[in-house]
């Protein structure tokens, strides 16, 4: 059964309208989209990491404690696996080879609503904003919701104005950079003498280290840059570079009984060679850059968009109105 099928079916087992245009969910089919009993629901098939999987949105009305919803769907959920937020339930059920029967997912959809009208309350045609009366469903970006034309108006105005707030910030380079080297320092520093001590290479040690400088620069630069980036980058190399340093040189001080500043200039001299030839030496940069970039792409510009896009008219109506024409 292909998956236009599969959702046509689906659509006429829960009433949800089928709209093969938007593809909230990533699948090329489209999804579908409606109300039912005052809750705002969303399905379609789509992915869960590398494998197939069906999706479900449930809306409600914003309640204090999500909790409280994921305890009262979990009863319900059969083979769904849920994710509650503030107005949204996501749900992801997983699957290899053919599509779950329509009529098994329909009656798991309906246990799930009757489980969310005990925990949370529905958005009966209101707008999410202001509670204005608002029965037409719309998009924003790819959510299902109830926004009335005001506050639409609004949300895009408020984007724009912090679109523009965040244009106008400036990047404090020397600051961030001041920050980075102090960073850098102490967490080399830090990372050589534990794993001297400790007798053991940690490559969590490194991962702390990518974070710590990561985080320095940031705090101190303000607004993230592509200079400050790789300012990150080169400061996060240098700070393991700094780490092994001392290490080495606390080894080779002990073992060969000489002063620490002549063990430093040793390995200063011959960094390459000795750590080409360590076991994880190289790895343990890649993790502390691995790490770095993490908290480089949680800091990347925010997406300032407010896309609004009416549902328009479902394929099952298209579908009916060529079949009774005919």
């Amino acid at each position: 059964m292909k998956t236009k099928e599969w959702l046509c079916q689906l659509s006429k087992r829960t009433g949800l309208p089928y709209y093969e245009e938007h593809k909230l969910f990533g699948g090329k089919a489209g999804a579908l989209i409606g109300t039912s009993e005052g809750y705002i629901v969303a399905l379609g098939v789509g992915k869960a990491g590398r494998r197939k999987a069906v999706k479900v949105l449930l809306r409600y009305a914003n309640t204090q404690d999500p909790s409280h919803v994921k305890l009262a769907l979990d009863p319900a959920r059969g083979k769904f696996k849920p994710v509650t937020g503030g107005t949204t339930a996501a749900l992801t059920r997983t699957y290899s080879f053919s599509r779950p029967d329509p009529s098994d997912v329909a009656d798991q959809l309906r246990n799930l609503l009757a489980a969310l009208k005990t925990s949370a309350s529905p958005i009966n045609g209101k707008c999410e904003k202001c509670g204005k009366a608002e029965p037409d469903l719309i998009l924003l970006n790819d959510v299902p919701t109830h926004y009335c034309s005001a506050c639409q108006a609004q949300f895009a105005q408020n984007l724009d104005a912090a679109a523009t707030a965040y244009e106008n910030l400036e990047s404090n380079l020397p600051r961030g950079l001041a920050c980075g080297i102090g960073a850098a320092l102490a967490g080399g520093l830090a990372w050589g003498g534990f794993t001297y001590l400790s007798h053991q290479v940690s490559l969590w040690g490194t991962f702390i280290i990518g974070v710590f400088v990561s985080i320095a620069v940031v705090k101190g630069s303000g607004k993230v840059t592509w200079t400050s980036r790789v300012m990150i980058g080169l400061l996060t190399i240098a700070s393991v570079v700094l780490g092994d340093s001392v290490f080495y040189a606390l080894t080779i001080a002990k073992e060969s009984q000489i002063p620490f500043g002549v063990a430093m200039k040793f390995v200063a001299g011959n960094f390459l060679k000795i750590e080409t030839n360590a076991s994880g030496g190289i790895v343990s940069m890649l993790f502390a850059l691995i790490a770095a970039g993490t908290v480089m792409y949680a800091t990347r510009e925010p997406a300032f968009k407010a896309q609004f896009v009416t549902l328009g008219t479902p394929a099952t109506a298209l579908s009916s109105a060529t079949t009774e024409s005919t």
